[in-house]
């Protein structure tokens, strides 16, 4: 075994480290160097550094690669840690320095109601009730501030902490969070007003976390009407609320990419303006008790996407690729637009339309209607009736009688109801009609042909059965063949019977098609 002292790797791994960092560290380094015995112990002893070391210094903005500003937080310590992310190939990255806030001095400006700069800070192990008695209400008056901020922080935990901000007034800007980091904590933002700004967790990092947001009343900025923004955030493990909102908020979720993350949204007793998922990729998604003004969830996917009680008032789209859809006791009222991909199940349980609903391959949709179809395709039918989408009326008609026939208890008239389908596919198919008129036909020439007892005085051969059963069936009569004997009269009769009620029926569908 060579002795650490000869490797060369050695020098530039520590060379490495210690660029940016003070002389302190320096001399852990050289005192690991002196105590290890191989190139890979101290490489070890390193990695364990690397990821906890803190500097007495202020924060740099010479980093790799990226550029992040110094002196940005007004609560700062003094002190920054290197944030360390794995490249894709596997390697430890340092992408950030950041600020260690002064949780002392945070403290101090919070009950003062100074403004609270966290921007690009590193915040550790941090939990916070932002009142003392939370849910006294009455007695507790709203705090004012100018701003509070925490763009680009990370805010870490080990084990679950709670974060609570509440009854605050804050005048100017956003409660931003774009940029941030949030890994295992619960941030519970409730009864927040922002005179001048939107709520923004934009290009946010959510790992294992539950945001809460409820009370929030958004004034709006120049360029942004009232909203809260999740743009471009990345979650796993997580979960995304809202309930109780005292505003009519817009919420949006582009390109929002989650794993194994829930997003419930209840804004009772208020409305949303516009709730976009535009090409977002999430877990699951809840919308309950909810008046939608608008609805935009093109090009997204979701493992599930349900609404319960929920109003829908203006144009809205949804496509994209989503397994569960569930529409469940829900009213639109105005135009909505459905293309679905990969679903494998739909409901439209007591779900009112008095508006339109426009699908995309309706007949591969339907299949995927599971409880209380009756009453889902009857709505259903009833809304392609009035767009005179009459092929898709069709086949709601058509699954809604073999959904009934499903249900029929009596054998006979779960039997007649079967005859039917097949003879007509329940009255939606006249060319089925056409052909079973057809098949009628030969039936009953081919039995003259073969039965001794069926006999038409002067016909001898096959064609010639058929083109008695053919005159007999649609009751021309032209006199030249008559029955000779009284079994051949008693089956022509029930023939001619056939006849002129297949016909009819056949008619009837037939014009019913055209004339549509």
């Amino acid at each position: 075994m060579k002795k650490l002292e000869e490797n060369n790797k050695v020098r530039e791994i520590t060379e490495e480290f210690c660029i940016n960092a003070d002389i302190a560290v320096k001399e852990i380094i050289n005192s690991l160097k002196e105590n290890s015995e191989t190139y890979g112990e101290l490489i070890e002893k390193i990695e364990i550094l690397k990821k906890s070391a803190i500097w007495d210094e202020k924060i740099t903005n010479k980093q790799d690669g990226r550029i992040y500003p110094h002196n940005t937080t007004n609560v700062g310590s003094g002190k920054s840690v290197a944030v360390y992310q794995l490249s894709e190939s596997g390697k430890e990255e340092q992408i950030a320095q950041l600020e260690i806030p002064d949780y002392k001095k945070l403290e101090e400006y919070y009950w003062q109601e100074k403004e609270i700069c966290l921007d690009y800070t590193y915040i550790d192990e941090f939990e916070w009730l932002g009142d003392k008695a939370p849910y006294e209400v009455e007695g507790n008056p709203y705090r004012e501030y100018e701003k509070i901020t925490a763009r680009a922080a990370i805010f870490y935990s080990e084990e679950p902490k709670l974060i609570h901000l509440m009854q605050l007034k804050i005048q100017s800007e956003d409660l931003d969070f774009s940029y941030a980091g949030f890994y295992n904590l619960n941030l519970d933002i409730c009864d927040i007003t922002l005179v001048n700004g939107n709520v923004e967790f934009s290009d946010a990092h959510i790992i294992e976390t539950e945001i809460s947001l409820g009370g929030i009343e958004c004034g709006g900025s120049r360029y942004f009407t009232p909203e809260v923004s999740f743009r471009y955030i990345k979650a796993r493990k997580s979960k995304i609320l809202t309930m109780l909102m005292t505003q009519s908020l817009s919420l949006d979720f582009l390109c929002a990419k989650t794993e194994e993350t829930e997003v419930c949204l209840d804004p009772l007793p208020k409305t949303f303006e516009n709730l976009c998922f535009v090409k977002s990729n999430i877990s699951q998604v809840k919308l309950s008790n909810a008046s939608i003004k608008e609805l935009d969830i093109r090009e997204a996917r979701f493992d599930c996407l349900e609404l319960l009680r929920c109003e829908i008032l203006g144009k809205s789209n949804l496509s994209g690729s989503i397994k569960r859809f569930l529409f469940n006791d829900c009213i639109n009222t105005n135009i909505l637009r459905i293309a679905l991909e990969d679903t494998e199940e739909v409901s439209f349980e007591d779900a009112i339309n008095s508006g339109r609903i426009y699908f995309k391959d309706f007949p591969k949709l339907v299949e995927k209607i599971t409880e209380k179809k009756n009453e889902q395709l009857l709505m259903l039918k009833e809304n392609f009736r009035q767009l005179g989408e009459y092929d898709n009326e069709d086949i709601c008609h058509l699954h809604y009688q073999k959904a009934k026939t499903k249900e029929e208890k009596r054998y006979y008239i779960r039997g007649l109801r079967r005859l039917l389908d097949w003879i007509s596919g329940y009255g939606t198919k006249p060319c089925r009609t056409f052909l079973t008129i057809i098949l009628l036909i030969l039936i009953f020439g081919t039995a003259y042909y073969v039965i001794p007892c069926l006999q038409y005085q002067g016909v001898s051969g096959w064609l010639e059965c058929i083109y008695a059963s053919a005159i007999t069936f649609f009751a021309v009569g032209y006199g030249d063949l008559f029955p000779a004997t009284l079994a051949t009269k008693m089956v022509s009769l029930v023939e001619a019977f056939s006849g002129v009620t297949m016909t009819s029926y056949f008619l009837v569908l037939l014009s019913r098609k055209v004339i549509r």
